[in-house]
């Protein structure tokens, strides 16, 4: 919605002494205040299914927040972090699909045949051959 300011104070006119020219309400006046709320009132969101454009901004809810709120990338991003760090440490190094070179230290392989001996990998190490 557009901001709307009033351009005629009509308070200050009510005030002013009886005859005072300045007291006279115009039909301008009352025009362009018509006008200003006619684009401010058109300028609304639609309540029932608000299309927001550019990029909206909201305030980021305290970490742990569960309701039905909108969030933003902010705190989505927080609580997946959050969650990735509480994941316990498996000692797992890396997960190495068909071959690929992997970590050093305990490692998963998937692959599609057996290791061609025995010297590959490191002890902990599990294969899983599809």
């Amino acid at each position: 919605m557009s901001n709307y300011t009033k351009s005629t104070n009509f308070a200050v006119k009510d005030g002013l002494p009886v005859g005072t020219a300045a007291k006279r309400v115009r039909g301008t006046e009352i025009d362009d205040e018509f006008n200003s709320l006619a684009i401010a009132v058109a300028s609304k969101a639609n309540g029932n299914n608000a299309a927001l454009t550019g990029s909206p901004t909201a305030v980021t809810a305290p970490a742990g927040t569960n309701t039905t709120q909108l969030s933003t990338t902010a705190f989505v991003g927080t609580a997946v972090s959050t969650a990735i760090a509480a994941i316990p440490d498996s000692g797992i190094a890396d997960v190495i699909i068909d071959g690929a070179a992997g970590a050093i230290g305990k490692t998963i392989y998937i692959n599609n045949a057996a290791p061609a001996d025995d010297t590959i990998g490191n002890a902990g190490d599990i294969w899983f051959e599809y």
